[in-house]
């Protein structure tokens, strides 16, 4: 997604309305591929500041994620606000830490958008992501997807599990070898 801005770049102050559409390509962690099927809308304003152009965007698209309780995969709707400074060369210009605007660099007379749409993307897809606030997610026993059938499992509730059986023997051991016991604790 890009816009053309060749006949405002030379007149600071001078704005135009965009909207474009697009499919983007994003990668969450450089491995696993946040799935983007349908095409994004972006819509905003690039105004010319003399140095470049300033973009205020809204972005509006769908996003497929896996849920972080029951690993199911669902789409997600999105939308959130994000902007950008484009420059020809950004490494020519130096700006103050304390506006928090992303610089990017302009391709001729164009501001790609694809950098400030994936940043911003990337910003607002939730850290653990549900597909349900309600999601019951898995049984930490047998693996079962608690949203879609109830397993034979939860009569074993409260009962130590083998990890927790060998964790409180790991623990009395250790209190052994410290030279404190159970009968020591409850000692007044």
């Amino acid at each position: 997604m890009k816009i053309d801005v060749s006949d405002i770049i030379d007149e600071p102050g001078t704005s135009i309305a965009f909207s474009e559409t697009g499919h983007i390509d994003l990668y969450g962690d450089g491995s696993d591929l946040i799935a983007t099927q349908a095409p994004f809308t972006v819509k905003g304003v690039a105004t010319s500041t003399g140095e470049g152009i300033y973009v205020q965007a809204n972005v509006r698209g769908t996003v497929g994620l896996t849920c972080s309780r029951c690993l199911a995969d669902f789409d997600m709707p999105i939308e959130f606000d994000c902007e950008g400074r484009f420059v020809q060369d950004p490494d020519m210009h130096e700006y103050e830490d304390e506006d928090d605007i992303e610089t990017f660099a302009m391709d001729g007379g164009y501001c790609v958008l694809d950098d400030m749409v994936e940043h911003g993307l990337l910003l607002n897809i939730p850290m653990k992501p549900l597909c349900d606030a309600l999601c019951k997610g898995l049984c930490g026993v047998c693996g079962t997807n608690l949203n879609e059938e109830q397993c034979q499992c939860s009569r074993l509730q409260g009962q130590a599990t083998l990890f927790g059986r060998k964790l409180l023997e790991a623990l009395e051991e250790r209190g052994k070898e410290n030279g404190s016991s159970k009968e020591k604790d409850i000692q007044v």
